[in-house]
């Protein structure tokens, strides 16, 4: 009863996939989260770890690079015209500058799960119903209607690593729609026991020390 529960939870959060069925899309975090942390759909249990962009407020020049565990991640407005933009940060928000322009995330290293609460907020900061779409360079996507900061989507890959992904805001142009994200979320392989092993040994010499 139990795997049928968890099986059922896992393939009910599923919503699309990539043809080759190497990516993995879902639309409910508690969905997305458990899988990630239970190998479901992956090849390992992987530990999930959260950049909420609050360290971070103002304008920032294109890209903006950040370091959230050991994924170094930028950040990066891309427009429909060669318009000089930026990004954004407000509130624990980060978005474009400007209206109806992508914003793209790489990540390094690669990794095999990510998901975020992505929307898309008006020229007031204030989140605003819109269609949001997520793309990524192997032909996945999910787009999904999205009113609140709280709209999730999450993804796991079961061969390569995900390495970028491009949010999109509809409709364009409208001048109205600028995209956003609120957490981003990385599942991230979980330590292995001999390198918690060492990380509490130079706590302890740490604590002897002083």
């Amino acid at each position: 009863m139990k795997t049928f529960f968890f099986l059922t939870l896992a393939t009910s959060a599923f919503i699309s996939s990539s043809a080759n069925a190497a990516m993995a899309v879902f639309q409910q975090y508690g969905a997305w989260q458990f899988s990630v942390t239970n190998g479901i759909l992956s090849s390992e249990p992987l530990s999930v770890i959260t950049e909420n962009f609050s360290a971070y407020s103002g304008s920032y020049s294109n890209p903006l690079v950040g370091t959230t565990g050991p994924i170094e991640w930028s950040a990066e407005a891309v427009s429909y015209v060669p318009n000089a933009t930026n990004i954004v940060a407000n509130s624990g928000w980060l978005s474009t500058n400007g209206a109806d322009e992508n914003l793209v995330f790489s990540f390094s290293p690669g990794v095999y799960a990510v998901g975020g609460n992505f929307f898309s907020r008006d020229a007031s900061f204030n989140a605003i119903p819109a269609l949001v779409g997520i793309f990524f360079e192997d032909g996945t996507s999910s787009i999904q209607y999205v009113s609140s900061t709280s709209g999730f989507s999450g993804f796991i890959s079961n061969q390569m690593a995900i390495t970028s992904l491009t949010i999109s805001v509809y409709p364009v142009p409208a001048e109205v729609n600028f995209a956003a994200v609120d957490n981003l979320f990385f599942g991230i392989p979980v330590p292995a026991p001999s390198a918690l092993g060492l990380l509490g040994l130079a706590g302890l010499v740490g604590r002897r020390r002083r």
